[in-house]
């Protein structure tokens, strides 16, 4: 949906957001004969554009046009299992939380055959004024479909570790 050069819509959404699916390819695997971590990044990453762009209306033409764009300063992943040559998949989006200028985002790429969650990742993203180079807060549209949107994600249940960093529990020195 486009209206006024904005895309997206206000919701209410889907908890969580299922995002379109898509296949491994060949040109995915690496030699130990699964997909290589740099895709399963990209896919998790090309699902976010898409959520940003046809979800929100805060990603590639809203940066064209209004100079805003959105950063990942921050990105952790979990990667559960592994995934082969043709394997069907989607990413579920779902928003943990927001300000004024950040969103904190939990995405998890699961195999479209038997809804196995194959990997999971956290990101936090930053709004930033493309001609400043700096953080900006978010209009005020893009804020109230965040509310929305946190309020119905808001009965989500994510794995505990989310929101931690990594860390060795008994390191040996």
């Amino acid at each position: 949906m486009v209206l006024n050069n904005v895309r997206g819509f206000d919701g209410p959404y889907e908890a969580p957001l299922r995002l379109p699916s898509r296949k491994v390819l060949k040109s995915w695997i690496d030699y130990n004969g699964h997909m290589n971590v740099a895709y399963y990044t990209m896919a998790i990453d090309n699902s976010i554009d898409y959520f940003l762009e046809e979800i929100l209306g805060i990603g590639e033409t809203h940066a064209k046009t209004n100079d805003q764009g959105p950063f990942v300063v921050q990105a952790n992943f979990s990667y559960l299992n592994e995934m082969v040559h043709k394997q069907k998949f989607f990413v579920q989006c779902s928003l943990i939380n927001f300000d004024k200028k950040k969103m904190h985002l939990f995405l998890e790429l699961i195999s479209t055959n038997d809804n196995q969650i194959m990997a999971y990742s956290e990101q936090l993203l930053l709004n930033v004024n493309l001609k400043k180079r700096k953080t900006e807060n978010y209009s005020k549209w893009v804020l109230k479909r965040l509310k929305q949107l946190k309020n119905d994600h808001k009965d989500i249940q994510f794995p505990k570790n989310v929101g931690l960093s990594i860390k060795i529990k008994d390191p040996i020195l």
